[in-house]
């Protein structure tokens, strides 16, 4: 469509379906690509209903990325029409937990259940800030950090899923499961 120069209504939805599916895949490049030829089709053609979904898409592929330039350039060209839409909300409301670290808060926003397609977008970043957020809770909660605000503070469904990511990082729990040994921890590298 590109080599083609076919730039209308038909390839706007194109381009967001193959984002989707890049997206739902894990196919970051090509849903960079796809994102790319949006973000140009969207200033050419008007009246594209979904172009407030696929910007909130690119604020948290942004946050992915760590971008924060990029990230500051989207939302100054953006509109007070923008941030009515519920995905913008979100994705800045991510950003902006993301910037301050503030993991306390972000995870609360991803519990809550991200809107349409975020959630695929967040996953590529979680495991990051799941681990940026255990580092800093490892050194706040000395000597030991209960293994239920961990499951909390990083974002779990249930204690058993938290448990599992301690026990892949080779992180040390007492004999109950119930407590991680935070001084044991201060020479790991995760």
């Amino acid at each position: 469509m590109t080599i083609q120069c076919i730039r209308n209504e038909f390839s706007v939805d194109v381009y967001e379906t193959h984002a989707r599916i890049a997206v739902e895949k894990g196919d970051k490049e090509e849903f960079n690509q796809c994102q790319n030829q949006l973000k140009m089709l969207y200033k050419e053609l008007k009246n594209c209903p979904n172009k407030f979904e696929f910007t909130a898409y690119r604020l948290l592929f942004f946050v992915y990325t760590e971008n924060s330039s990029d990230i500051i350039s989207t939302l100054a060209g953006l509109n007070d029409e923008y941030f009515k839409d519920v995905c913008v909300k979100f994705a800045t409301q991510i950003r902006l937990a993301w910037f301050l670290g503030d993991y306390s808060k972000l995870f609360r926003l991803y519990r809550r259940g991200p809107p349409r397609m975020c959630v695929y977008l967040m996953e590529l970043f979680l495991d990051r800030e799941r681990r940026r957020a255990l580092k800093i809770m490892l050194k706040s909660y000395r000597p030991f950090l209960p293994v239920e605000l961990a499951t909390k503070e990083l974002g779990f469904e249930c204690k058993e899923d938290c448990l599992q990511y301690l026990l892949d990082l080779q992180i040390p729990l007492d004999d109950e499961r119930c407590k991680v040994d935070c001084r044991q921890c201060a020479s790991l590298n995760f």
